[in-house]
């Protein structure tokens, strides 16, 4: 899963992205308003952990922008705001602005990575499991089954695979893809979704991930087709 964190105090960003990497998100971060508008733009994320207190641009700004965006991808996603704990009126206005949730500054860790979990376990929905035909990926265990086969999966290709469980028969481009697992200082000229197709492809039958040239990739299920 792709997080976005926004948050200017250098200390508690180094904190939690070690934390959150420890944790087994992929995480990027803006230290201010306008970055994190940037980054919303220009790529995918899961959920967005959001300071009120930004510099450039307040965090409610951002927020309300974000929702008021047709045009943007991550418009719906769940957004957990931080705030000071006594500052209820901010958490007022953050919830009626949008966000899901939030927590107050201070918190402990183990609070915040709770309530993340909790979002994003209601934005895909109950389930611990993707399955689809004879594919089962397991949100928990990382782990893939193909039929009898279990296949223990690295962060990349547990990333991947579940980008193509979560809109099967879809076409996705290189670079949405890359947005999807990679984080915001990846090289686009790589090759690593040659490398991850490939090794997918091995776990799931060539078949399976259809190349379609000049537009991108897919995972084909349900016997589905190109036109």
């Amino acid at each position: 899963m792709k997080l976005l964190l926004v948050e200017d105090e250098p200390l508690l960003v180094e904190t939690l992205a070690r934390r959150l990497s420890e944790a087994k998100f992929l995480l990027d971060t803006a230290t201010d308003g306008e970055e994190a508008l940037y980054l919303l733009n220009e790529f995918s994320y899961d959920l967005v952990i959001l300071d009120l207190g930004l510099p450039k641009l307040p965090g409610l700004e951002v927020l309300q922008t974000l929702r008021a965006d047709q045009t943007n991808n991550n418009r719906s996603i769940p957004v957990l705001i931080l705030t000071a704990r006594n500052a209820w009126q901010e958490r007022v206005e953050g919830l009626k602005a949008g966000a899901d949730d939030y927590v107050g500054k201070p918190f402990q860790f183990e609070e915040l990575l709770a309530r993340v979990e909790v979002l994003l376990r209601r934005k895909e929905g109950v389930s611990e499991k993707l399955a689809i035909d004879d594919m089962v990926l397991d949100l928990a265990s990382k782990q893939l089954t193909v039929g009898e086969q279990a296949y223990n999966l690295t962060m990349t290709e547990f990333r991947l695979m579940r980008v193509f469980l979560a809109q099967p028969n879809r076409v996705f481009s290189k670079d949405e893809l890359i947005q999807r697992i990679a984080d915001q200082n990846y090289d686009r000229e790589s090759n690593v979704i040659e490398v991850y197709i490939r090794k997918l492809r091995k776990m799931l039958g060539k078949e399976r991930i259809e190349t379609l040239r000049g537009l991108g990739y897919k995972l084909v299920v349900g016997g589905a087709k190109d036109d």
